[in-house]
């Protein structure tokens, strides 16, 4: 039997015993905005060191049996929410605490900047990270597992001191 055959008879044998997903089973999931503050940091560090993050994360679910499990995750931080907890439930939300060493650094060259009070005091971070979700789903025909992913933002503000909170100028 030739390879091409051969692959084409795996791939029909691994779809007959493969469950399909049945029509109405869906998870999507949504993310609010994050927000933290940062301090001014140097004009020579282009890069901006985040700390432990909140994730505020909302995922639909719809099973055509019984909701068997639910996971959330973003970086390596996850939660599994069980049976018990989304039985006869359309959504979940979860707050994930996701630590600074599984966030990537933001970059830019003109937020916040310690000598430079011009430097933009607000920044729109885009897919910073994903947030994952992964539903299992039990029905009469077996089990079938949905997966939805979303991208995350993180809104950056700079915390300077206020102009009453500076020392006077020397020049006086």
């Amino acid at each position: 039997m030739n390879t091409n055959r051969a692959s084409i008879l795996a791939l029909f044998i691994a779809t007959a015993f493969i469950p399909t997903a049945v029509a109405g089973e869906s998870v999507v999931i949504a993310a609010k905005e994050a927000a933290i503050v940062v301090t001014p940091r140097a004009a020579n560090l282009p890069l901006i060191k985040l700390p432990a993050l909140e994730f505020d994360l909302r995922a639909a679910i719809r099973c055509a049996g019984t909701a068997a499990s639910l996971t959330l995750s973003v970086a390596d931080t996850f939660t599994t929410l069980g049976q018990d907890a989304i039985t006869d439930k359309r959504a979940a939300n979860v707050i994930l605490t996701v630590p600074a060493p599984q966030l990537s650094l933001a970059a830019s060259r003109s937020f916040c900047l310690e000598d430079d009070l011009a430097s933009a005091d607000e920044l729109l971070v885009p897919g910073l990270a994903t947030a994952h979700a992964s539903l299992r789903c039990n029905n009469e025909n077996g089990v079938t597992v949905h997966f939805a992913s979303t991208s995350l933002q993180v809104r950056l503000r700079c915390d300077r001191p206020s102009a009453e909170d500076q020392e006077p100028s020397s020049d006086r």
